[in-house]
């Protein structure tokens, strides 16, 4: 591409670039790009040096290992940080920022957006979730691109698969036939919650935990290396992802249906992190590039927190509104490796545990008001004293992460769990939990890591 000029760039109005965007811009208007001398990963403070609207600094989220090092002619510097001095640069209507004012953990994104956007640029802010218009268009645009013929849909207990299962409802009728599959890294009791809030009517539940523990089971573990861990747990993703889809085929056919479609509650957090090779979700990534029926994914263009704004819109019930997040695989990529069924009930029972003391601390929607579990994970042999003897066991981590009101996970804080809190989890992980041959659990960490540098959940 030639070098860009500043006449060419006005025509298409204000122009922003945003971390490596930023980076590029600069550098096609002769700037320079080199390896910081100290990169930045998570939350930094940024200092304004510029009216810039009604934005004023403050908590920023870095994710840079680069940073512009020379300004094009006619940049000037807007905002800095203690370690990266080209923040916020520019002028002209071509604006380079290296943090993320997108995310939800910036303080005052927002208002650095929309100094752009409406002051800047002149857009008009007209945009609103309508959510009667949203079923509506959502429904019909089903309809149009499944015609005629059986559809699947993948029932769990989660908030996601429940709206995606309400719009299929609405949109295909008695050609809809939902599956709750039990893939035995589920949460404890998940299978019976589900069954009470959806019954047997256009439901099936299979038991096809054994199949799945095979299936993971029979993945080489190539860790515990991160190379190799992060090889060994895309393949589990994947094989999650790939016997999920042929079960629902297998199970459609044995009842003498030939499916012609599978509707999946993936939302916009997933695709964006699949396709940006951040991370292989099972029901993007992670599924064949070849498949024999049709994927339909009504919420693949909405967040977490519209996908919740939707099922209240439905109906559905608070206990699913609300509902602590899961990913698709499960406790499978909650576990240090290899992934084993031997160490899944041990899960299952902690996580138990954590979701009802998170009920019991933090009675208030959890997105809102309260820590969202994504652990816990036991990656560490440990000794303790029980009794009078010194006990060699593991140790459990809790993973909780806060959110703000757009809940795209696309970053996350560390939850502050309270002193409370946390001398309950310690006494009933270590008391009431063990491994099936009796290994016991010793101690209690608590991680506090964001994301970035951490993601989401553990693998």
């Amino acid at each position: 591409m030639p070098t860009a000029t500043w006449a060419a760039l006005r025509q298409h109005g204000v122009l922003l670039g945003i971390c490596y965007g930023a980076q590029l811009l600069a550098v096609k208007l002769g700037g320079k790009v080199a390896a910081a001398a100290t990169p930045e990963f998570g939350e930094v403070q940024v200092q304004l040096h510029a009216p810039f609207g009604a934005y004023r600094g403050g908590t920023a989220v870095m994710n840079h290992n680069d940073e512009i090092v020379v300004l094009p002619p006619g940049w000037r510097v807007l905002a800095s940080t203690a370690r990266c001095r080209h923040a916020l640069v520019g002028g002209e209507g071509v604006y380079a920022v290296q943090f993320h004012p997108e995310v939800d953990h910036t303080e005052g994104g927002d208002a650095l957006l929309a100094h752009l956007a409406f002051d800047l640029a002149g857009c008009t802010p007209d945009y609103r979730f309508d959510l009667d218009a949203y079923v509506a268009r959502c429904v019909a645009w089903m309809r149009q691109v499944v015609p005629a013929g059986d559809v699947e849909l993948g029932l769990s207990g989660g908030v996601d698969s429940a709206v995606a299962f309400k719009l299929a409802q609405q949109a295909y009728g008695e050609r809809l036939h939902a599956t709750f599959v039990d893939t035995g890294f589920l949460r404890e009791g998940e299978l019976e919650e589900v069954r009470g809030w959806f019954g047997d009517e256009g439901v099936s539940y299979l038991d096809a935990a054994e199949a799945f523990y095979r299936a993971v089971e029979a993945i080489p573990y190539t860790g515990p290396a991160p190379e190799g861990e992060a090889r060994y747990y895309d393949q589990v993703r994947r094989a999650i992802g790939r016997f999920f889809l042929d079960t629902f085929v297998q199970q459609a056919r044995q009842r003498g249906r030939t499916p012609v479609a599978l509707v999946q509650g993936t939302n916009y957090a997933d695709i964006i992190e699949s396709v940006t090779h951040l991370k292989a979700h099972h029901n993007v990534g992670g599924l064949p590039e070849r498949l024999e029926v049709a994927v339909v994914e009504p919420l693949a263009g909405l967040f977490k927190f519209e996908v919740r704004q939707l099922a209240a819109h439905l109906g559905l019930p608070p206990e699913i509104v609300h509902r602590q997040p899961s990913p698709g695989p499960g406790l499978a990529i909650r576990m240090w490796g290899p992934v084993t069924r031997a160490k899944t009930r041990a899960l299952r029972q902690a996580t138990r545990i954590l979701e009802e003391l998170v009920r019991k601390h933090y009675p208030r929607p959890a997105a809102a008001a309260g820590p969202v579990l994504r652990g816990p994970l036991a990656p560490l042999p440990s000794c303790g004293l029980m009794g009078d003897d010194r006990v060699y066991g593991y140790a459990w981590v809790i993973r909780g992460v806060s959110t703000r009101e757009r809940e795209s996970y696309v970053t996350v804080g560390a939850f502050s769990f309270s002193p409370a809190f946390l001398q309950e989890a310690a006494l009933r992980l270590t008391n009431e939990v063990t491994l099936e041959d009796g290994t016991r659990f010793v101690r209690v960490f608590v991680e506090v890591t964001g994301k970035p540098p951490s993601t989401t959940e553990p693998h």
